[in-house]
């Protein structure tokens, strides 16, 4: 697992023009919207004046829409603000966040798309729920509600709605057990939330007094996230089914295992044979299990970075600095094993399919091989 905070890398720098994310693949539009949530009986053991935990959230919700398709900033400004700094100074060329957008429908969902299953997902230490979002977009239009967390004082820069920033505390190693306890804990108090008519209608306005199914939901992540998944799981029992992409464990759930689904998936030579907490974690699963490998797949190779750079015309094999990060895997590529495997996955997790078309998305590519199950 890699637990340092993303930093940026040396790219060569070329022209890039405005790029908007293609359309997600699935059946569904999609909706898109984000909201702060305050949880006001819990204090944030990472903030410096021991202040409440608020934790930022994207919704991405299947809908059919009735009207255009409205273009939204991949990155929000200070956000994209930042990164640019930082990317520009490393040789990407100037305005290249910025010139990103994606497509959502601008009505919520009504009706029977808000039964549909709710699916949490948590990124990786120091990096932004937002280097995720055509990730999440993708499995949304497949037929989940998606709601990503960012953790404060755990993100590298995180900027609520009122224009208030939080930077990361450099959690240290010693402190990631923490880390990982805290954002279980915040998945249930966003779970808690979507199980209240406000809670629903900060993410979701308009929709009345909808409830969204919150009795039995999954969860997926990323590094770190993908550690919060499985002690999210084992302290929550609303959380059926759940999938680490690429994060070494931690907690308790790594002794005491769980009984529901569980998937791992890390890149190349990240297996049982190379992180010791995969295989103690894996020998106390007592349920259906499943670890894959994913060839020429780096750490990032899990977020949309490849997607993007592909998207921007920046060839990675230019970038060696950051090819260490994403891997050689082709991003568009990347991006379609990612997010099928998810969706598949989360089909026979949610118990709504068999596991065959887990086998089947996974024996489309060469890449993916099964190291246990």
């Amino acid at each position: 697992m890699m637990l340092q905070i993303l930093t940026l890398l040396p790219i060569v720098a070329m022209s890039v023009s405005a790029v908007v994310i293609p359309n997600p693949p699935g059946q569904y539009d999609v909706f898109y919207n984000t909201a702060k949530m305050v949880e006001k009986t819990r204090l944030d053991p990472f903030d410096p004046r021991n202040g409440t935990r608020a934790v930022m959230t994207s919704i991405f919700a299947p809908t059919h829409c009735k009207v255009d398709l409205e273009k939204i900033d991949y990155l929000p400004p200070a956000t994209a603000a930042y990164y640019s700094d930082i990317y520009g100074a490393a040789g990407l060329p100037n305005g290249s966040l910025q010139s990103i957008s994606f497509q959502a429908c601008p009505d919520p969902p009504k009706g029977h798309h808000l039964h549909l299953p709710v699916v949490v997902f948590s990124p990786a230490l120091g990096t932004t729920r937002l280097f995720y979002n055509a990730i999440a977009q993708a499995v949304a239009s497949a037929g989940y509600i998606v709601v990503s967390i960012d953790h404060p004082y755990d993100s590298e820069f995180l900027e609520f709605p009122d224009g208030s920033i939080v930077t990361a505390a450099n959690i240290s190693d010693a402190q990631v057990p923490l880390d990982v306890k805290t954002r279980a804990q915040d998945v249930s108090f966003v779970l808690d939330q979507l199980s209240t008519k406000a809670g629903v209608a900060t993410l979701l306005p308009g929709t009345g007094a909808a409830r969204l199914r919150t009795g039995q939901v999954a969860m997926y992540g990323h590094s770190v996230g993908g550690a919060a998944t499985a002690e999210a799981m084992h302290l929550d029992h609303r959380i059926v089914a759940g999938a680490n992409l690429d994060g070494s464990m931690f907690g308790p759930v790594v002794q005491q295992g769980l009984r529901g689904p569980f998937l791992l998936f890390g890149h190349e030579n990240k297996t049982q044979t190379t992180d010791p907490t995969w295989k103690e974690f894996w020998s106390n699963l007592r349920g259906w299990k499943l670890e894959l490998e994913l060839a020429k797949a780096q750490h990032y190779t899990f977020s949309d970075l490849p997607y993007l750079m592909n998207l921007l015309g920046l060839p990675v094999e230019k970038a060696p600095a950051m090819q260490k990060r994403i891997g050689t895997l082709d991003g568009f590529k990347a991006f379609e094993i990612v997010h099928r495997t998810i969706v598949a996955f989360l089909g026979f997790g949610l118990r709504q399919t068999s596991p065959t078309p887990i086998q089947e998305v996974i024996s489309q590519y060469p890449e993916v091989s099964v190291f246990a199950q």
